[in-house]
């Protein structure tokens, strides 16, 4: 299964825009929506060629609530796929611009399937009609621009009671209501994992937390809210799980070790604000640096002589640009991530681009001063965290997410006037980056 993702970050910690994975379950099929309600589906939904769906139609919502959902989002083409993973369909409306509907596109996303919304300003959800009225659950805000923001969720989570805990977790993988060790008198026997080796950070944007799964293997997200637990989600490989607003706490897990809960972190969020946690789950930029030379990194000035050089070529990283373009291409073509240090507007940004997959960058054509791209590889040698564990007196002393290893680098492609005036990573004409694509296309 291949993975296809990236990430951008800037150096003030703000998250700029969000992976772009697509990574399956073995029982989820992709697809990506054609815009068109199906006859079998059409009067269960809203769809736009209903009478309803007007400017005014927000009137006739009722609310309602959502489980399930994971999602992955491919930064820079602003496409966003739902996973649906929960025991109702949905239906999608995606409008191009607010405050009209005119272009509006449905998607429908039945229960264990993902699918690939069309790129839109925004995104409502809704589960089928509820006495003939539309139920809302949710709504996405698409990013800015390609290098803004990664896409806003605000859903209804599900109130206590309303998940089906053993049909979410067939297996039993993860620490859940239901478990002969949930809900007992004494604490159950966790197991502790670092989740920098587990590839699990979150992000905040405008006060809504997702929770990112860049690691290996499955992760679960068990939300406990006041009246107890409202929801566990379960995200493959490159998903992210959006966190329901509201006071609740979250135990970001991996499967069980010898059937003991592990624990990767704890988030507790109240009145909007991420609370100070002995297992803390760490931020897109500490995930970065680990993996990655950052201008936030201790080793940012260490210089050239103190970094591995990699070969471009050999490892299929590329770039395509035309003399007088906005946008220059990087494609990664290899097996494994590299990293692209750019500008983006006056700050210095980092963009992860995984294999097999492209990224397109702005660039302007009339700067009288050079446009630096650098290409870094994955680090070297990094030494793995210390996981939590348990003081003789009961509590948890906090673990350490290791130190980031030796950096390493492609080289830069460095633009001027529209021209390229230096550069390290090969380039590919419009006809051998076309046929990149078989390469792009694998896994999707």
């Amino acid at each position: 299964m291949t993975t296809t993702h990236a990430h951008v970050v800037s150096a003030d910690d703000t998250a700029l825009a969000v992976p772009a994975p697509v990574h399956e379950l073995p029982s989820v099929d992709r697809h990506v929506s054609d815009g068109r309600a199906d006859d079998s589906v059409r009067g269960r939904f809203l769809t736009p060629d209903d009478a309803d769906w007007t400017d005014d139609g927000a009137a006739t919502w009722i609310s309602g609530h959502i489980t399930g959902i994971t999602y992955s989002y491919s930064a820079g083409s602003g496409r966003v796929v739902l996973h649906n993973r929960g025991h109702r369909d949905l239906g999608v409306l995606s409008t191009p611009e607010l405050p009209g509907t005119d272009g509006t596109r449905f998607t429908h996303v039945p229960v264990g399937d993902s699918v690939e919304l069309p790129a839109a300003e925004f995104h409502i959800l809704q589960t089928e009609r509820c006495s003939g009225r539309p139920v809302c659950v949710g709504q996405i805000t698409a990013a800015p621009d390609p290098y803004g923001d990664e896409p806003l969720f605000v859903l209804d989570g599900p109130g206590p009671d309303e998940v089906r805990w053993s049909d979410r977790d067939p297996d039993g993988l993860f620490w859940k209501p239901g478990d002969v060790d949930f809900g007992v008198p004494t604490s159950p026997s966790f197991v502790f994992a670092d989740p920098m080796a587990a590839g699990v950070h979150h992000t905040r944007v405008d006060g809504e937390v997702a929770i990112h799964n860049r690691g290996t293997g499955t992760v679960g997200v068990l939300t406990v809210g006041a009246d107890g637990p409202l929801d566990l989600v379960i995200a493959a490989p490159g998903e992210s799980v959006p966190v329901p607003p509201g006071d609740s706490v979250c135990y970001v897990q991996a499967p069980r070790t010898d059937g003991s809960p592990t624990l990767l972190g704890v988030m507790w969020l109240a009145g909007g604000e991420l609370m100070p946690s002995v297992l803390p789950v760490p931020g897109r930029r500490e995930y970065l640096d680990h993996h990655f030379l950052t201008p936030w990194s201790a080793d940012w000035d260490c210089g050239y002589p103190q970094q591995i050089h990699l070969d471009a070529e050999a490892s299929g990283v590329t770039y395509q640009y035309r003399t007088g373009a906005e946008s220059m291409t990087i494609r990664n073509t290899g097996d494994e991530s590299v990293a692209v240090l750019f500008n983006r507007g006056e700050e210095r940004a980092v963009a992860e681009i995984g294999p097999r997959t492209a990224m397109t960058f702005p660039v302007r054509a009339d700067a009288d001063t050079g446009q630096v791209f650098s290409v870094v590889g994955e680090r070297v040698d990094s030494r793995p965290g210390r996981s939590a564990s348990f003081a003789t007196s009961g509590s948890v002393i906090p673990g350490t997410s290791g130190k980031p290893g030796t950096a390493t680098n492609y080289g830069s492609v460095v633009i001027m006037l529209g021209t390229v005036v230096y550069s390290a990573i090969p380039k590919k004409n419009l006809y051998l980056a076309w046929s990149d694509r078989r390469w792009l296309r694998r896994g999707r």
